[in-house]
């Protein structure tokens, strides 16, 4: 079930304990701009036309304080929906680990392990190019885990720029093998950040339920899109989760 609209506000509308996990990938405001520009450009850095295509907030545009606020109140929403036992996976960048990882924390969640996703290739850059992004992972109660088969260093390949709907689309086969640890078949997944509906394939993919809220009324035309396209060709051989790298 896909919703569009703010998420703080379409997570106050769902019922206390209704899902077995949440796995989202936020914007990261991790450094493009220094926290001096973010304060003193017009429209975070923006250009008009762009704030009116696909918001304020996207990449590094809001200020570190206030992504914080932002998260740890969708932390909070998401404590009260999870069941006892679920679990919170939030990707960022290594430079919001510091910051985000005690202010999520606050919400009534333990944070439990730092999952480290490993690209395969280095990206752009001087001296040590960066090859991975960071999942924060953090459970109600003692936390529930179906799967122990699977490192916190995850390898998988980045998806390839021909085939993006989202400037920061995540692998399916990725978001695949940390659901396979938290979840089991029939479980609930809760997506705040959708975008192009990742996260609604993997969840079509491995039989689970998918609740995703998307702000943007053109990536959730995308993700219909999309999710109406899995459920006609479900292929679920994609995936193998058969080793710890």
């Amino acid at each position: 079930m896909i919703h569009l609209g703010d998420c703080l506000e379409k997570l106050r509308e769902l019922p206390d304990e209704s899902v077995e996990a949440v796995l989202t990938d936020p914007p990261y405001c991790s450094g493009g701009f220094s926290e001096s520009q973010k304060k003193s450009a017009n429209g975070q850095g923006l250009r008009s036309e762009t704030i009116k295509e696909v918001g304020w907030f996207v990449n590094d545009n809001m200020s570190t304080s206030g992504l914080i606020w932002l998260l740890r109140s969708v932390l909070v929403e998401c404590e009260r929906v999870m069941k006892d036992g679920a679990s919170a996976l939030v990707f960022t960048d290594w430079r919001m680990v510091v910051h985000l990882a005690p202010a999520l924390e606050s919400s009534g969640l333990q944070f439990r392990n730092m999952i480290v996703w490993d690209k395969g290739n280095c990206g752009l850059g001087n001296g040590f190019r960066p090859q991975h992004e960071i999942v924060l992972h953090y459970v109600k109660g003692k936390g529930n885990y179906f799967d122990q088969s699977t490192g916190n260093v995850i390898r998988s390949k980045r998806v390839n720029s021909n085939d993006k709907l989202h400037q920061t689309q995540k692998p399916v086969e990725l978001l695949a093998k940390l659901l396979k640890v938290v979840t089991q078949e029939g479980d609930t997944v809760l997506d705040p950040f959708f975008g192009s509906g990742s996260l609604g394939e993997a969840c079509l993919r491995l039989n689970r339920k998918f609740i995703g809220i998307e702000k943007s009324k053109f990536y959730v035309q995308e993700a219909t899109r999309r999710i109406e396209g899995v459920k006609v060709n479900i292929d679920t051989s994609l995936f193998s989760f058969s080793d710890c790298r």
